[in-house]
């Protein structure tokens, strides 16, 4: 159409229709040809506003400004660059002529295809007239400023046809946020001022903020909620649709988990490698536009790789990242190395093709190098790589190094020999002039790539081998320091024992003149054969020494810790390195002093004797001082001035080391200093030979006497015949009281450990009231779990009911200070101790008890740490299971009975815990030997009746089953990632919450998915078993570590009428709890949390035992036996335990009969769980199901 230029913006216009989105274009083109522009009027001079028929009509604004060009806006969800604002621009252009566009341009009108109408006269009322025709009163002066800024803000607006956030602030009506981005607050813009504030009111009104009150008579927004809603509800529709329709892709395997798998391969062409790929029938090279989608839904998950693909994939993604290309030159040695890397994996064969696309032939022979010869210095000798049969290869695309070297060819991938440093080309013929060949560089060229020396060349050779020396000295770091370095050197030797080569950080040839002068002068050439050199850094790793380049030496500094380290690298080094070492290093590596062992022995207080080392060496050239010195650094070096470094190493034979052990002593820790020793450790035969035959004989009769001095009479306070193996445990204790010392008494539960304290306890006090009459005697304190505290209360009652005993609750916890006069015995829990341990410090107790002791057995523990805070004149400890899980536990026990016998934690790490010292154990048996007593009931209680343990096993089916694979699945897939001890700590808690959910899943379903429906086999297996034991009239206990198991087992037990009692961490009154089931007539079934009822309790009533779950420890499955099996039953007791078959139930039991024996040498056939190794988690993870 041609417009005349006197037309506003004529050039612009079509730049700025240009300027819009193609699809906008295309659309606004279609619609400007049906037809929808259906009016255009001039608001006011160069203001154009045109309405387009779309899925409802919409309000298209054109604006034309000098300088700026044309803006528009347009009332669809996209408010700008849309198809309605190109129709409308384009049928301006159209309709309009520059006659029309100046009358236009004159003053308000329109313009249309149909005949003019004349303009009606509009008599219009101002919105302050109309407000105070509503509000039926004049406005205020605050009033009419407010109005004067709406219809200011209002006649700004009319220019933009929009408002913004600014606007509301100049009318005084703050939204909040700020900028100059549109507000979709209308459909089209207002044709006057009172519809105007009625879209602003009803924005306010959304936001929940006030409207002025004297606006509310003009405010009906009936008028515009209609319009509003249709409009909001069809920019909804526009947005869905529009993103709807510029998607770029849907999945073709939506609602999928797994994406779309696509196959790649690399093709090896003529000059360069390209990435293919098959994501429906054939293999093509992909689009660089292509690749880069693909790697944005590769990243989405859309499409997914195979593990050797990816591999592919890497490569060429770096490609296109660093040049934007896709293929890799056989130039880019970074891909080229991950190419040939490739190729020596099989499971990369059908992924590398040639350029047919198929996989090369790999089944030729090797290539090797062929030399033909020069008959005279005139002629040249010519290398190439051939085929074995010395034909000539094929064309080479390229050359993959490494050991071998791999060389592709079009049909065929070759193994061949090694490019030298690029000397060599080996796709084409080396021409080489024979003087160059026939030297020193030109034999050892060709000796490297295995060609045979030719004759001319082999007659004038003189092959050396090498060997490799290491000097070492001492010296100052630099004139005048006082700091001593140990100076290392490294060199090749000739077997006549000639420098040839030192390291330099490699192999630098030490007097190349004198030997170039030689050769001219002989004609003849030597060759050194470095092949049994080893890598200088290599021998070097176990040194922290440091690599200085200047002098091309290590150094090392000589601190305390160099002696050891130094003789320890040194015998590792091989035997074919020569090690040379000047001045007081040649002593790291002789012999150590050797020395005898004889004891002496000085009693210094009543049964205790101080032990000191007499030492026998065969060093005469040493002095008592440097002996001293010797012995003091328990085993390690001492430097001694003249002499060198010497240690010292006592020659015993390993039956000389286990009577050691017997006595609590090691040799690697004995010093001048004297130990102090106890005569019944002292007392054992091993000490014979080492202590003179009257000192012995006297520790013996002192033992002896030991034993026969404190054998008191059964207290007549105690209401019960002693057994015999507790009279001897009540005279143990007596002798700790005598003697001041604390101890452990450490018998099988079930045996009577609480009869022997409480005898004790009436003798201590009665010891106490014959020797101070008038004084008042200091009360006991009994620490021991919730569970206990009844049983406490019951068996004082029972036995010494001469003791008053008190239990406190709750409530009067923080009165025991105050009211300790109230009783003999004071009985609190663990828990409780905790909570007013710091208050009891200053009470001086007659004894401290903690029974079940082994709740102090960690001795970071605030509870070990109170505990070991309480004053008493005498300490015990009651524990079945003194040690649990590791020697520790032990440790801790005894720093509260006896603080210091065992020295300090990490001196105990050291010498009782050591597991390349097998000794280690019996030594701490010997230790604590006068201060712990233990019994095991098939040593003291023979006529216990037979206790038989049988393994039920069943199998999962249905969804048990597949919860139970489903989970071992992900287990077995985090335990791929884990390699080492030190990934498998980082991850520990991860596995050992696989491990939990693996077992419950082996109680119930339930117990990990609460909604399951699914039975549980174990459930019913248990149920059958019941059966005829409730039919018989048996009591049956039935333990679990899960209360949500027992919660279910106790809602079938009801379905099926049977007598229950149920007990947990939360339940009150066990002691009534326990004596009804004791006394209750016929069958019944008590429910009993592991945890919660595992020791303290009583329950001899019952004969059968079911182990619902197996525990990873032994020792709590082998209390809550002995619920059972104790003195007072006098039937058989059966133990039941309930495994999954092919499960991890079995793999525990299994981890239980391997891992649960302590050495008997410590505290006896004690057993205990050691922490899981990753050897363990692949037994337990196993899947042994198929």
């Amino acid at each position: 159409m041609n417009v005349p230029p006197e037309f506003p913006g004529l050039a612009s216009a079509h730049s700025f229709m240009a300027s819009l989105d193609s699809r906008a274009q295309v659309r606004g083109e279609k619609y400007f040809h049906q037809g929808r522009v259906t009016q255009i009027e001039l608001d006011k001079p160069n203001h154009f506003s045109a309405t387009v028929r779309g899925t409802e009509l919409y309000t298209v604004n054109l604006v034309y400004g000098h300088g700026r060009g044309w803006s528009a806006s347009c009332g669809c969800p996209l408010a700008s660059g849309c198809k309605h604002v190109y129709a409308a621009m384009k049928a301006l252009l159209a309709e309009s002529s520059a006659e029309k566009v100046r009358q236009l341009s004159a003053g308000p009108g329109r313009v249309t295809t149909k005949k003019k109408k004349p303009r009606k006269q509009v008599v219009t009322i101002s919105l302050e007239e109309q407000l105070e025709e509503a509000n039926k009163r004049p406005l205020t002066p605050q009033e009419s400023l407010f109005v004067q800024k709406v219809e200011k803000v209002y006649a700004g607006c009319e220019g933009t046809r929009k408002i913004t956030r600014w606007d509301f602030d100049e009318m005084g009506l703050r939204l909040g946020g700020f900028g100059y981005e549109a507000l979709h607050i209308w459909p089209a813009f207002p044709a006057n001022e009172r519809l105007f504030w009625l879209y602003v009111a009803n924005a306010l009104r959304e936001r929940g903020m006030p409207i002025p009150e004297f606006m509310l008579p003009v405010t009906d927004f009936s008028e515009i909620e209609d319009r509003l809603r249709d409009w909001r509800r069809t920019r909804e529709i526009d947005r869905w649709t529009q993103t709807l329709e510029s998607a770029q892709r849907w999945s073709s395997t939506a609602g999928s988990t797994v994406g779309e798998l696509c196959e790649m391969r690399a093709k090896f062409g003529e000059k360069s490698i390209v990435l293919e790929w098959r994501r429906f029938d054939e293999f093509e090279q992909p689009k660089v536009s292509q690749v880069k989608q693909f790697r944005e839904d590769n990243g989405k998950g859309f499409v997914t790789l195979s593990a050797e693909a990816e591999w592919l994939w890497e490569i060429f993604l770096r490609r296109l990242d660093s040049v934007g290309s896709i293929e890799v030159p056989y130039t880019e040695s970074y891909s080229l190395e991950k190419f040939g890397r490739m190729f020596r994996m099989p499971a990369f064969d059908a992924l590398l093709v040639n350029p047919e696309g198929k996989p090369f032939d790999r089944s030729l022979p090797a290539l090797r190098w062929q030399l033909d010869l020069a008959e005279t210095d005139r002629d040249d000798y010519r290398l190439r790589v051939t085929q074995a049969d010395g034909s000539p290869i094929p064309p080479v695309l390229c050359v993959l190094e490494g050991r071998p070297a791999l060389y592709i060819t079009r049909e065929a991938v070759f193994q061949g020999p090694t490019v030298e440093g690029g000397v060599l080309a080996p796709n084409r013929e080396n021409i080489i002039p024979a003087p160059a060949l026939e030297s020193r560089a030109g034999a050892a060229l060709l000796h490297s790539v295995g060609v045979a020396l030719p004759p001319r060349l082999q007659n004038r050779i003189r092959n050396v081998s090498l060997f490799g020396v290491i000097s070492c000295e001492l010296a100052n770091s630099y004139p005048g320091s006082n700091v001593e370095e140990c100076v290392i050197k490294i060199g090749a030797c000739s077997p006549a024992g000639k420098l040839i080569e030192a390291w330099h950080g490699y192999w630098s040839r030490s007097d190349k003149a004198t030997e170039s002068a030689h050769e001219n002068r002989t004609g003849t050439i030597t060759l050194y054969d470095r092949g049994a050199l080893r890598d200088p850094r290599a021998l070097m790793l176990g040194l922290e020494a440091k690599w200085d380049g200047y002098q091309n030496e290590w150094r090392m500094r000589v601190t305390k810790k160099f002696p050891a380290l130094f003789a320890n690298w040194a015998k590792t080094l091989p035997t074919d390195v020569k090690l040379e070492l000047k001045g007081e290093l040649a002593s790291l590596i002789a012999d150590p002093v050797a020395g005898s062992v004889r004891l002496a022995v000085e009693e210094k207080e009543m049964d205790w004797f101080d032990l000191r080392v007499v030492l026998d060496v065969s060093d005469t050239t040493l002095t008592p001082q440097e002996l001293k010195l010797l012995l003091d650094a328990r085993g390690d070096y001492v430097r001694i001035k003249g002499k060198g470094w010497r240690k010292l190493q006592f020659n015993l034979s390993p039956e000389e080391d286990e009577q050691m052990a017997r006595l609590g002593l090691t040799a690697r820790e004995l010093t001048s200093e004297p130990q102090r020793l106890h005569a019944l450790q002292l007392a054992d035969p091993a000490a014979k030979k080492f202590l003179p035959e009257e000192q012995f004989e006297k520790i013996q009769r002192r033992a002896g006497e030991i034993k026969a001095r404190v054998t008191p009479e059964q207290p007549e306070g105690v209401s019960a015949t002693l057994r015999p193996y507790q009279t001897e445990g009540y005279h143990f204790l007596a002798y700790l009281a005598e003697n001041r010392f604390g101890g452990i008494l450490a018998d099988d539960m079930g045996l009577g450990k609480t009869l022997q304290a409480l005898t004790w306890l009436t003798w201590l006090r009665g010891t106490r009231q014959a020797d101070e009459a008038t004084v008042s005697i200091p009360p006991v304190l009994v620490v021991c779990p919730k569970s206990v505290m009844d049983n406490w209360r019951a068996e004082v009652g029972r036995f010494t009911p001469g003791l008053r005993v008190k239990m406190w609750s709750a409530g009067e916890l923080y009165q025991v200070v105050d009211r300790l006069g109230e009783a003999d015995v004071h009985v609190l829990n663990y828990n409780q101790l905790r909570l007013i341990g710091e208050s009891l410090t200053p009470v001086r107790w007659l004894a401290v008890i903690l029974d079940e002791g082994q709740y102090i057995k960690n001795p970071s523990s605030q509870t070990a740490q109170i505990a070991r805070a309480l004053v008493a004149e005498h300490r015990l400890v009651l524990s079945g299971t003194p040690i649990e899980n590791r020697l520790l536990d032990l440790w801790s026990l005894m720093a509260f009975a006896m603080p210091g016998i065992l020295g300090s934690r990490a001196q105990f790490a050291k010498l009782y815990d050591a597991k390349d010292d097998p000794f280690a154990r019996r030594r701490l048996s010997s230790r604590v030997r006068p201060f712990l007593l233990r019994r095991t009931k098939s040593q003291v209680a023979r006529d216990l009746p037979d206790r038989i343990e049988e393994d039920l096993s069943c199998e999962m089916e249905g969804e048990q089953k597949t919860l139970y694979r489903a989970e071992l699945k992900r287990a077995q897939q985090m335990l791929l990632r884990i390699s080492t001890q030190k990934q498998l700590a980082k991850e520990r808690f991860n596995f050992l919450t696989s491990l939990l959910r693996l077992r419950q899943i082996c109680c119930h379903p339930r117990l990990v998915k609460p909604d399951s429906k699914a039975e549980s086999a174990k459930v019913e297996a248990l149920l059958e078993q019941l059966e005829p034991l409730m039919e018989e009239g048996h009591k049956v206990l039935i333990f679990s570590q899960f209360v949500e198991m027992l919660d279910i087992l106790q809602e079938e037990i009801k379905k099926r009428g049977w007598p229950s009692f149920y007990l947990s961490g939360a339940t009150e009154n066990r002691g009534d709890l326990v004596q009804r089931f004791q006394d209750a007539e016929g069958e019944a079934l008590f429910l009993i949390s592991l945890k919660a009822g595992g020791f303290g309790l009583n329950l001899t009533a019952a004969n059968y035992v079911v182990l619902f779950d197996p525990w990873w420890n032994p020792a709590v499955e082998n209390q809550a036996i002995d619920r059972t099996h104790r003195i007072g039953q006098h039937r058989n007791v059966i133990a039941y335990r309930l495994l999954i078959k092919d499960s991890i139930e079995e793999k525990i039991r299994k981890l239980q009969k391997t891992k649960s024996a302590l050495a008997d040498d410590v505290l006896g056939e004690e057993k205990f769980a050691q922490s899981l190794t990753l050897d363990d988690l692949h037994f337990l993870l196993e899947d042994t199901s198929e």
